[in-house]
Formats: structure tokens, C-alpha cells, sequence
């Protein structure tokens, strides 16, 4: 055999044995499942625009997934949704998934968005209506079954209102029940639904229980213990997907305002703008003011304190078995940000 021959034989041999240990331990980061849905807790707005502007940027397609974003609402609650598996990810109060464990419901928050509740109980203002002990014998709207629900309970717990002397009302999308006087309290985001309210015309006020020792976190973003344990690629794809989205929408509120009215055209500018505003505040609020998404491990703990004390929950429930924040750790880290 030639000198060339055999070089060539033994560069060849060199590259196969390269190629096969390489192909040896693949270290694969792909998505394990990349078609999933995201349950929102309300219609597109701004509350959700993290989501919304990572769709429209093609984000979660970079990141190899194909995401369908829903609507929920009193008849679309995320909890359920995705704790049954009919949804992979959705939306909802920090109180919520502290809750649900207790119950058994091994869901995990990925993200904390609203590091403060913009949960409001709204009320006209010529109604007498000051504070919660003003419910008694009041007919109130209640959505049950997520993060309003159990503000509402706690603010009545901790202000001594017994729940049995509250006329309580389904809750619905439109605010026709408060706005013809047919609920005397009506549920809100202190986002969103109050400029509807004083465009159409009504005087109002916000009861707000933080400002009676109630002080939760608001919206978080969460799916099953058992998707996140499954499917971890899938889980960091969609959450660093949406943290670009987030940051996106927070650099540019406008830009990410069009990409809501190009979704949804009906929508009111101004209404969005309101949205934005207040929506920010809560997401720079905390620890969001250094990382938008990451999650105080204190305040949860704090939360969940105050949630046992109030008898919300009947046991002590250590944060730290539902948190889950590796993704959220990992991107900023990336670019050099410690957040805790």
C-alpha cells in the first residue's frame, strides 16, 4: 500500500471513530413534544403580551414549537384545563397553585409574572360600598375556581365578613351586571376593567385587599408537575420563548399593542394603552424589576404563610415544591444576570 494510501486509510478511520463516539451520546435539546396550547386566564390583551408577541415574532417557532394560544374566562378556567391535560400550559394566580397542591393537584409555577395582585373589587361610587364589611347583604360577582376567588376569600377572612351574609353572583365577560346596578361589587383587574367601566359613563371605586393585609402575587405561568418532568426541553423552549416575548413587549409597549390589534381589531387603543401601563408597573414590581418572570422565593414563602393564617390552606405548604424555575434562571444567566 502507498504512503497516500495509507494516510488516507487512516484519516478515514479517524473520522469514523470521531463520528461514532460523537454519535455516541447525543446531547439533543429539541422540544420532546412541540405542538402544545397555552390556556390564558382572559381574552388576548396586554395582561398576556408576553405570549401574544412571541407568537406573532415567531419565537416559539424558533424554539421548535408549535403554540396555540387560548381565551379563558369563566367557562375556560386554565387550572383545570391543564391539570386534566386538555391544555399544557396556562395562566393564573400565584394562590392558586399553593392551593391546588394542597389539594393534590401537583401543578408547578415556571414563571411569576405579576409580582403583585392587580385583583380589585370594584364598586359605584355613590353606594355606600367603602370597605368589606360593606358586602354584607350586597350582591357580589364572583368567578370561581381561580385567583379572584381566593383574593376574595381571604380579604373577607381577614376583614371578619362572614361569607354566608354575601350575595354572590356568577361572574361574567361583559360588565352589564355592574354597570346596570344588578351587582353591587364586580371583580377586576385593576388593569383593564376599570377603564371600561369610566368609558362608559360610571363613577367608581376599587377596594383593594392589600390594603387590608392581603398582599398576593398575581399571574403566573404553570402546567403539571408531571408535563414538566416528561418534557423539560419542551418546558424551557416555551418559557425562554416567552420571556423574549415579555421583553420584547416591555421594551416596545406600542409595538406589542399593534400585534394585539392586529389580533384582535375590536379591541380599544386607549383601553390597550391603560392595560399596558398598569400591567407594567406590576411586572417591574419586586424582583421584576431585575428579572420580568423570575420568582421570590421569600414572598411565595410569605404568601403562603399568610394563606395558612388566614385558613385559605389548612396546612403549611413549602414553596419549594412548587416552583420550578430553571428556565427562567438559565436565560438570564445567559446574559450574565443573577436573579436571586
Amino acid at each position: 500500500m502507498s504512503h497516500r494510501a495509507l494516510l488516507s486509510l487512516l484519516l478515514f478511520v479517524v473520522l469514523l471513530v470521531a463520528t461514532g463516539c460523537t454519535n455516541t451520546a447525543p446531547t439533543s435539546t429539541s422540544p420532546e413534544v412541540t405542538k402544545v396550547t397555552m390556556r390564558l386566564q382572559w381574552l388576548p390583551q396586554f395582561q398576556f403580551a408576553g405570549y401574544l408577541v412571541a407568537e406573532a415574532r415567531g419565537y416559539y417557532r424558533d424554539a421548535g414549537l408549535d403554540v396555540t394560544i387560548l381565551p379563558g374566562g369563566p367557562d375556560a378556567i386554565p387550572l383545570p384545563l391543564v391539570a386534566t391535560g386538555a391544555d399544557t400550559f396556562g395562566s393564573t394566580g400565584a394562590d392558586t397553585i399553593l392551593i391546588s397542591r394542597e389539594q393534590g393537584i401537583e401543578v408547578v409555577a415556571l414563571a411569576t409574572w405579576f409580582q403583585a395582585s392587580p385583583v380589585a373589587f370594584m364598586v359605584h361610587r355613590d353606594s355606600g360600598i367603602r370597605s368589606p364589611q360593606d358586602f354584607v347583604g350586597r350582591r357580589v360577582g364572583m368567578f370561581y375556581g381561580d385567583n379572584v376567588e381566593t383574593e376574595y376569600r381571604a380579604l373577607l377572612a381577614a376583614t371578619g365578613v362572614d361569607p354566608a351574609s354575601v350575595n354572590e353572583i356568577p361572574g361574567d365577560y361583559s360588565l352589564a351586571p355592574f354597570l346596570e346596578r344588578r351587582a353591587d361589587v364586580w371583580p377586576v383587574y385593576a388593569t383593564d376593567q376599570p377603564y371600561t367601566a369610566r368609558a362608559a359613563g360610571a363613577d367608581i371605586d376599587l377596594i383593594l385587599a392589600r390594603d387590608y393585609g392581603v398582599e398576593l402575587m398575581g399571574d403566573v405561568l404553570f402546567t403539571t408537575a408531571e408535563f414538566a418532568r416528561n418534557n423539560p426541553n419542551t418546558v424551557r423552549a416555551f418559557v425562554q420563548a416567552t420571556l423574549r416575548g415579555w421583553q420584547e413587549a416591555l421594551n416596545d409597549p406600542a409595538a406589542a399593542i399593534e400585534i394585539i390589534l392586529a389580533r384582535s381589531p375590536d379591541f380599544d387603543r386607549g383601553h390597550l394603552e391603560f392595560e399596558a401601563a398598569e400591567t407594567i408597573k406590576l411586572l417591574r414590581y419586586g424582583i421584576g424589576e431585575r428579572c420580568v418572570g423570575a420568582s421570590d422565593r421569600a414572598v411565595w414563602q410569605k404568601e403562603a404563610q399568610l394563606l395558612r393564617s388566614l385558613g385559605v390552606l389548612k396546612s403549611d405548604i413549602d414553596p419549594e415544591t412548587v416552583l420550578l424555575t430553571d428556565a427562567v434562571d438559565e436565560y438570564y444567566r445567559s446574559q450574565g444576570i443573577e436573579c436571586r
